[in-house]
């Protein structure tokens, strides 16, 4: 694989970089300080094509490719990270209904995330006994009729309280991997409902929330790939995302040592510079 960037891609890059300095960094701080989720940014994200990256230009996408996401998300991480995670986890999901949902899936959820429309998408998968070991949850899904029945709770979803769409994993069969099934969770459906805020550190400009499903019913047709397929569908979208992780931490960290290099230049002691 050429990992040399195309002009294209640079030209992504270069936007990104540009609004990243002119629209985040001033407010970065007074962001994180008050734990405001950045409405505006986000929606001015949407606009410029960096809610989609990845994905194709017929579900309102940039269609500019992996490295373009990459080098995209580094710059916004490196005016505030809060927003970078808004940013990853919304592409991700924009990226598993395109490669896993049938077209009515994606002609419904993907063009309303890429415009904006949707402030964010979440991506619910962990619970407080069910994180790295994600085989081991405890939501479950039982098939009534036509409808899917959903039962649990899930912890420290980013962007809970702003999605427009979730991806939901539940358990559908037996234990561990082989019985659990992905679904497509609007909010505001009966039984679902947000529960504890986390007062985090730091990326506090990004909301992080436990959800709650009480006898919550689902459409037959929210099934989001195959049944007790699902596990594979995270597993791969996860791949993806740490593509995401690693990128905000480059960015983070090339922020932190320019920061430090500015100091340094001019701190004086001892009468010294």
């Amino acid at each position: 694989m050429d990992w040399d960037p195309t002009p294209e891609q640079l030209m992504v890059r270069d936007m990104a970089r540009d609004f990243a300095r002119r629209e985040i960094l001033p407010v970065a701080a007074a962001l994180d300080r008050e734990a405001r989720f950045p409405s505006e940014i986000v929606r001015k994200l949407a606009e410029i094509g960096l809610m989609g990256v990845n994905v194709r230009e017929e579900y309102g996408g940039a269609q500019a490719g992996s490295l373009a996401y990459v080098l995209a998300i580094q710059e916004i991480a490196a005016a505030c990270a809060a927003t970078s995670v808004t940013m990853g986890v919304t592409n991700m999901v924009a990226e598993v209904i395109q490669q896993f949902g049938t077209e009515a899936q994606r002609r419904k959820y993907i063009p309303e995330i890429t415009s904006g429309r949707f402030q964010a998408a979440s991506f619910a998968l962990s619970e407080a006994g069910a994180g790295s070991d994600a085989g081991s949850m405890k939501t479950t899904a039982r098939r009534d009729g036509e409808s899917w029945v959903i039962n649990g709770e899930k912890a420290w979803i980013t962007s809970g309280p702003r999605a427009g769409v979730f991806v939901l994993w539940a358990r559908t069969g037996g234990e561990g991997t082989a019985g659990i099934s992905a679904f497509l969770v609007e909010p505001g459906v009966q039984g679902f409902s947000i529960g504890r805020h986390e007062d985090k550190l730091g990326l506090r400009a990004s909301e992080t929330v436990s959800l709650i499903f009480e006898d919550c019913r689902l459409p037959a047709d929210a099934l989001l790939g195959e049944l007790n397929r699902g596990f594979r569908i995270a597993m791969m979208a996860l791949d993806g995302g740490r593509l995401g992780i690693a990128s905000q931490s480059l960015g983070i960290s090339r922020a932190a040592i320019e920061e430090a290099t500015a100091y340094a230049k001019e701190r004086k002691q001892f009468g010294r510079p």
